[in-house]
């Protein structure tokens, strides 16, 4: 097996900062598209991860992508179009068809850190350009006193459905639940 030498993708990546009783690393999140025909070098790379700018801002989910298989990425787009609180324990993944589908944990609706819900976009662009975010959570989720909240999500894509997954409540107390989002792509 050859590896090729380690690449930078980012030089904007800061550790999350906000108080909670949860860890909140910046987990980051990797999927790959194949472009046809299917060779190392046409291999586009997509890549998600909460970043905290300062101690001003809130965390946000950056996106950022790689059209020459890895070799250089772009400047971080933020996905979340709604900057009020904490946006983190992002995931991604491709379809089928290209599409790329992201989600994430998000205090916009909360008065603090321990109550949550989980948000969601997609782009059938490539990431070009990506859709308005969209609720999944019916209602916020608390986190209570859990320690770990985010280490069981992810999500998964197929004809043009996502599948998000995460707990409802953090470690030991939480059920663990997904939502078939259903996205009518080009």
């Amino acid at each position: 097996m050859i590896f090729s030498a380690p690449v930078g993708i980012t030089p904007y990546f800061n550790e999350l900062r906000f108080n909670s009783t949860y860890r909140k690393n910046s987990f980051a999140s990797l999927a790959v598209s194949p472009v046809k025909p299917v060779s190392p070098a046409n291999v586009v790379v997509y890549v998600v991860y909460a970043d905290q700018p300062s101690n001003q801002a809130g965390a946000e989910v950056e996106f950022i992508r790689s059209t020459d298989g890895g070799s250089s990425f772009s400047p971080p787009v933020v996905l979340n179009d709604n900057s009020t609180g904490q946006q983190f324990m992002p995931a991604v993944t491709t379809d089928e068809k290209g599409a790329i589908h992201v989600s994430w944990f998000d205090t916009r609706n909360s008065s603090g850190s321990a109550s949550y819900d989980v948000y969601a976009t997609y782009s059938g662009t490539g990431g070009v350009s990506f859709h308005p975010n969209v609720r999944v959570t019916p209602s916020r989720i608390s986190a209570g006193s859990a320690s770990f909240i985010g280490d069981y999500a992810g999500v998964a894509a197929a004809a043009g459905n996502a599948h998000p997954v995460w707990t409802s409540g953090g470690f030991n107390n939480g059920l663990l639940q997904t939502a078939t989002l259903v996205y009518t792509l080009p």
